[in-house]
């Protein structure tokens, strides 16, 4: 701004002044008219700002749900009577008992397939190999994982049932087990302690461990987010975290969007890191920042440092050793509080003047 504007500028604040304090003010100033006066205070000089080289982001918000991952049921696979269950948010490991049946332990082990049978020697089969394999993790090991139920197989089990109090059968039965991929949260209780189970009767709901968010997002946005792709999730209270999207869902739902317009959306599963932000909250609405577009290596300044032209356009200020001048600017996009800005002879590092 040249000096003439910025005195034009402080002329303009004086008689506002005046005009808000009325007749007071001026009989005030015509008071001291004789006596000894001190000089006004120079005005500011102007704020300003640098031209900056960077990678300006637009993101678009749009609302999820944090909590587990993986949600499912365990069932009773004997008659029984329900004699102990974990409370909801432990979590269990393979080699744990997951719940008792009349005092007898149900077990976790690690493995994708149910268990069916009873195995004993002599049984092949993947479900076979499925618990060799899952007794070895446990440390307990003299056979082969081959998927042959042989004697030695039967030497580790009841080394295995001896070490848990059971009796030394060295046979399997299926329904003391549950196999799970790995560690299980349990969220919910299904049955209450000493209610009766017949086979199928729910008796935990669990998860994973594994954080995740939730988010429905409208199918014309679904082009914002990939496998793999980074967001930024904000959890109740202001603080952040990364997450990494791991699932998109190809079944479409209709919803109420926040404008109370019906939307097609689908799910969007993020992952989130094991920390202790995100540990805070069993479940919690949270905002997750998803990039809508990217301009790479642009000119940008705060978008307070444009200004209007006469004739219609953009410019801004700017500020050198000669003075301040005005410079046309084509203007791009607009993010953060920034601009992307264009001109000849425009370069990072300049100063521009911003609005204070």
């Amino acid at each position: 701004m040249t000096d003439r504007r910025r005195g034009r500028r402080v002329l303009v604040w004086a008689a506002a002044a005046l005009a808000v304090t009325g007749g007071a003010g001026a009989a005030l100033l015509l008071a001291d008219a004789d006596g000894p006066r001190e000089p006004p205070p120079a005005p500011p000089g102007p704020a300003r700002a640098s031209v900056e080289r960077t990678t300006l982001t637009e993101r678009k918000t749009v609302r999820g749900r944090l909590g587990y991952a993986g949600r499912t049921d365990v069932t009773a696979a004997a008659p029984g009577r329900l004699t102990w269950r974990p409370r909801p948010g432990r979590v269990v490991r393979p080699g744990q008992r997951l719940y008792q049946v009349n005092g007898e332990d149900v077990i976790l082990l690690r493995g994708g397939q149910p268990a069916y049978r009873r195995l004993r020697t002599g049984d092949e089969g993947a479900d076979v190999r499925q618990f060799e394999q899952a007794l070895a993790a446990l440390g307990y090991t003299g056979f082969t994982v081959d998927g042959e139920y042989t004697a030695l197989t039967a030497d580790a089990v009841r080394r295995w049932q001896r070490d848990r109090g059971r009796k030394e059968t060295g046979e399997v039965d299926p329904a003391a087990l549950w196999y799970a991929e790995g560690p299980v949260r349990v969220d919910a209780h299904r049955a209450a302690l000493g209610q009766p189970l017949a086979p199928g009767t729910p008796v935990l709901t669990l998860t994973t461990p594994r954080r995740v968010v939730t988010v429905p997002i409208r199918v014309s946005d679904s082009r914002l987010v990939r496998v793999g792709g980074a967001v930024t999730v904000t959890l109740p209270g202001g603080a952040t975290v990364k997450g990494e999207v791991a699932s998109i869902g190809s079944k479409v739902t209709t919803r109420e969007g926040p404008t109370g317009v019906r939307e097609d959306t689908v799910d969007v599963t993020v992952h989130l890191p094991g920390t202790r932000a995100t540990r805070r909250f069993d479940r919690a609405p949270v905002e997750v920042s998803l990039v809508s577009a990217s301009r790479r290596d642009v000119l940008v300044v705060p978008v307070t440092a444009l200004v209007a032209l006469p004739g219609g356009g953009y410019g801004v200020t700017l500020l050198g050793p000669g003075g301040a001048r005005d410079v046309r600017v084509e203007t791009g996009m607009f993010a953060d509080g920034k601009v992307e800005v264009s001109a000849p002879g425009l370069a990072a590092g300049a100063q521009v003047e911003v609005a204070r």
